[in-house]
């Protein structure tokens, strides 16, 4: 499966953590994306879901943060976000693409994605991605988990030729106590799909994806919560 590149992750990846090079041109979007600064409210949804966006560097794309108060423990929620070999059961659009995890710790994980794109003339996407439930920040203890996509060491093979493999993007999980048993929590994502498409449409896309995402997992840690009590 992928020899290559999963020499390459192997190797640099024995604990799980991000290259240097990689770190430093995700970092300052990591950190954009965890600033509650900048962000405008642009709509609610049902079930008081938030949308807002930021405007991020020169790209013209938006990052995007969707957010809720809720009663649920955020660690049971971080626990959903992690089980990337699970995805498939809970994610309601989990038949447009393929999850798989590559390398796992107690904190860390190495995945990969193939996006299935049923546009017409609009290429599949694929990446790979590490997944933290670690802080960002060490004064900051907000975070649930965040993922940022991971650049391969080459492109072979081994890498479909029909996709367009992403190298840029990152998303970032938060958890803000209100009061007793009560907590905002929020997803912020940025994602350049690379090739060509209009900014607008990536909007579009990137609101529908994140707040899917964001319903489903909450869905699922209500529902593993109420299994277990």
């Amino acid at each position: 499966m992928r020899k290559n590149i999963l020499k390459y992750f192997l190797f640099f990846t024995m604990s799980i953590a991000i290259g240097q090079t990689e770190f430093d041109k995700v970092h300052p979007l990591l950190l954009s994306l965890n600033s509650n600064d900048g962000w405008t409210d642009i709509k609610e949804i049902d079930d008081l879901v938030n949308i807002s966006m930021k405007e991020f560097g020169e790209s013209g794309f938006c990052a995007i943060k969707v957010g809720k108060t809720i009663d649920i423990e955020p660690d049971r929620i971080t626990d959903v976000i992690m089980d990337v070999n699970n995805y498939n059961s809970f994610l309601s659009n989990a038949e447009s693409f393929k999850s798989e995890v590559v390398n796992q710790s107690d904190k860390n994980l190495i995945g990969y994605q193939y996006i299935k794109v049923d546009i017409p003339f609009f290429d599949d996407r694929e990446y790979y991605f590490k997944m933290s439930r670690e802080q960002i920040l060490e004064q900051d203890t907000t975070t649930m988990c965040f993922w940022v996509l991971l650049e391969p060491l080459e492109k072979d093979a081994n890498i479909n030729t029909s996709a367009i493999y992403l190298e840029y993007g990152a998303g970032i999980w938060k958890s803000e106590q209100i009061s007793p048993g009560k907590y905002n929590i929020s997803y912020r994502l940025y994602m350049d799909p690379g090739g060509f498409i209009p900014t607008f449409v990536v909007d579009i896309i990137n609101e529908i994806s994140i707040v899917g995402l964001f319903q489903d997992a909450l869905n699922e840690a209500y529902r593993r919560q109420n299994t277990r009590s």
